[in-house]
């Protein structure tokens, strides 16, 4: 298998956590902001748009796990902390969003919490392999080519999600 290709640098991502950090600082000016974060693949995502909001915001981890079985997929939800959104406008983090499965399983859990304002943000979002009504609100990249993705806290069989940069695996 051939190593991994950079497709975008870790300055093209620099400048667009930037400029989504300052947007979600306009949109929840005065307001708290939660960002959820989705382990393992949106922790180094969480870690810089957190540094690039300004005002109040705060930060929890859950763990999504899905998994198939006879009448459908399984999702079962694991929280690393202790996650509590009641008033709070709360910012799911996801790494990729393919089928919007998993996000609109946690936005239905965490809507219970009765937050502010519930919303999705994505390193990369793939509509096209949607299976849900999903539009995440906040999207640094949307024209990656098809194929695996790796870099920027993204692995593939525990590798390369320590690469600055997104890159592709020409051969998975």
């Amino acid at each position: 298998m051939a190593g991994p290709r950079p497709i975008i640098t870790r300055d093209t991502i620099a400048a667009r956590i930037a400029s989504i950090g300052r947007q979600i600082s306009q949109d929840y000016a005065g307001r708290e902001v939660v960002l959820v974060g989705i382990l393992k693949g949106a922790a180094v995502f969480l870690s810089d748009l957190l540094r690039a909001i300004d005002g109040e915001v705060r930060f929890e981890l859950v763990n999504v796990s899905r998994e198939g079985a006879p009448r459908g997929e399984v999702i079962e939800l694991v929280y690393a902390t202790n996650v509590h959104l009641e008033g709070a406008h709360a910012i799911i983090l996801k790494d990729i969003c393919h089928s919007g499965v998993t996000e609109n399983y946690l936005l239905t859990h965490l809507a219970q919490q009765r937050p502010a304002s519930l919303e999705v943000a994505a390193v990369v979002d793939k509509p096209v392999l949607r299976r849900v009504a999903l539009a995440p609100k906040y999207v640094l990249f949307s024209d990656t080519p098809a194929g695996r993705l790796v870099g920027y806290g993204m692995e593939y069989q525990g590798r390369w999600g320590n690469l600055p940069d997104i890159c592709l695996l020409d051969e998975v």
